[in-house]
């Protein structure tokens, strides 16, 4: 897995992690992380939205209140769910 310097740079800015940790977290986010085929609603639209808006992504995954955005095994940057669409996305997580 490749984390990018764009995307290492968003991660210490929104996440607050140190350089060690860039690794160990896109790999969690790709592995735990929420895909895109299991939203729904308003969350769905958002995140399909982010799809069409990036030209390189083509796999977005939710993670705690981030959505790690990825080309291929490539992390290329980490966007803030927007805190209106959190609450759904804790609903989904407890079912």
């Amino acid at each position: 897995m490749i984390v990018t310097k764009h995307a290492e740079n968003r991660i210490k800015e929104r996440c607050g992690l140190g350089k060690k940790s860039f690794q160990r977290a896109a790999e969690k986010a790709l592995t735990e992380g929420i895909p895109h085929s299991q939203t729904k609603g308003k969350l769905n639209k958002w995140i399909t939205s982010l799809y069409f808006n990036g030209s390189k992504a083509n796999n977005i995954r939710l993670y705690g209140d981030k959505a790690y955005i990825f080309h291929d095994q490539t992390l290329v940057t980490v966007i803030q769910i927007p805190h209106s669409l959190v609450k759904g996305l804790k609903k989904m997580v407890k079912s």
